[in-house]
């Protein structure tokens, strides 16, 4: 049960001092008021309970969330702007057209998290766990997600580039149609992944494992995908013009299906297709 009622919250942030002061509120239960609109800048809640929380168009920037539980919550056009959520708990939390840019979130839970069209630009989400959240259309431009879960997440039209999602776990995750040109993804697992119509041109993907993964029509032109594990991935229409396969696992039963123009093969050899 929380211990102050929506009126003694704005009470406590009426009387902050100096515009870079923040209410001091480390530990308190929030959890189930609604707290929409209201300005926490600066606030330090770290350790905070705020399950089940409205913060819905809150102003949350700068914001010491550390440890913070928010499961439940809903955060939807919240701005968290260089907020740091370091191990906070974001299960299930709504999190749609949310402002994180340069957020810390390094080893948070967001395990189901919706978080439809958010700005995580240039945000740190080391370790972080997105299993099976919703991140269609969402921006991770320049995002740190190395060793980042999103096994079973949803990215379709996501927009990645220059991430850097490398040693990450994406199996089953959905990527169509996703901007993941320039991403760093060396030795991450996409089992079973979904790539269609991913733009991954100038992409990093050495020693990626693509076991089973769809790259119907994607775009992997410049890509460096040495040491990649194909096996049966679906491979028909992949552009792979000029990307790096050397010491790949890509099955020369797919090169018909496949756009290879001055690419480098498994071999080594700087290959083009007659038909192209």
């Amino acid at each position: 049960m929380a211990e102050l009622t929506r009126k003694e919250v704005i009470e406590l942030l009426a009387v902050v001092g100096g515009p870079d002061a923040g209410a001091r509120l480390s530990g308190v239960d929030l959890s189930g008021l609604d707290l929409r609109g209201l300005n926490f800048q600066n606030a330090d809640l770290r350790r905070a309970k705020l399950a089940g929380a409205t913060l819905a168009w809150a102003n949350l920037r700068q914001t010491c969330l550390v440890g913070a539980d928010l499961n439940h919550a809903d955060l939807s056009a919240a701005d968290l702007t260089r907020a740091d959520l370091t191990n906070a708990t974001l299960n299930d939390a709504i999190l749609v057209r949310a402002s994180l840019t340069e957020a810390i979130l390094h080893a948070v839970d967001a395990v189901g998290a919706e978080c439809r069209q958010a700005d995580l630009t240039e945000a740190r989400l080391i370790t972080a766990d997105f299993s099976s959240a919703d991140l269609s259309q969402a921006r991770l431009v320049r995002a740190r997600a190395s060793r980042a879960h999103l096994s079973g997440a949803d990215l379709v039209d996501a927009v990645a580039t220059y991430a850097d999602l490398s040693d990450a776990n994406a199996d089953l995750a959905d990527f169509s149609r996703a901007d993941l040109s320039h991403v760093f993804m060396q030795r991450a697992s996409l089992l079973e992944a979904n790539l269609t119509w991913a733009n991954m041109r100038d992409a990093n993907l050495s020693e990626a494992i693509l076991l089973r993964a769809n790259l119907t029509s994607a775009d992997c032109s410049r890509a460096t995908l040495r040491g990649a594990q194909f096996g049966p991935a679906i491979l028909r229409d992949t552009n792979f013009t000029q990307a790096s396969l050397r010491d790949s696992d890509l099955p020369e039963a797919a090169w018909p299906y496949i756009v290879l123009v001055e690419t480098t093969m498994p071999d080594g050899r700087i290959y083009t297709d007659a038909r192209c």
